[in-house]
């Protein structure tokens, strides 16, 4: 079984263009190749996709302006003296 996300992430990436013009902001969730439903928030987007898919994998992701940079940063605080 393909444990990855590439479908979903094609798929967003096929459609996010057009997402930016009517769906800016919102939080899409995709299961496959299979574009569910757009939601306000993170929050329930990934409740609908917990509710609908349990334990299986899906995709959310928020439809943001092109030139946004998203930063994700992953590690432990330094003290600095």
């Amino acid at each position: 079984m393909d444990q990855s996300l590439d479908r979903e992430a094609r798929v967003f990436n096929q459609h996010v263009e057009e997402w930016r013009k009517t769906h800016l902001g919102q939080f899409v969730l995709i299961k496959g190749d299979e574009v569910i439903d757009f939601f306000p928030s993170l929050e329930q987007a990934f409740r609908a996709g917990t509710d609908r898919f349990g334990l299986e994998l899906f995709s959310v992701r928020q439809v943001v302006p092109m030139d946004v940079v998203n930063v994700s940063l992953y590690g432990r605080r330094l003290n600095v003296a």
